[in-house]
């Protein structure tokens, strides 16, 4: 499953979550530190497995 990058723009927290593609901008996401749910998605980097060797 994709993890996705998060700041609360209330308390400055950084935070990740493991959701499924499709649960993803259906779920109010909430910090986890505040509880507050004005929070920001970050760019994040991502990494991709494949069976080639290189």
């Amino acid at each position: 499953m994709p993890t996705y990058d998060y700041q609360c723009q209330n308390c400055g927290k950084k935070f990740t979550l493991i959701m499924r593609i499709s649960e993803h901008g259906k779920t109010k996401v909430a910090c986890p530190k505040c509880k507050g749910r004005k929070v920001k998605q970050m760019i994040s980097l991502f990494t991709a497995k494949t069976s080639r060797k290189s």
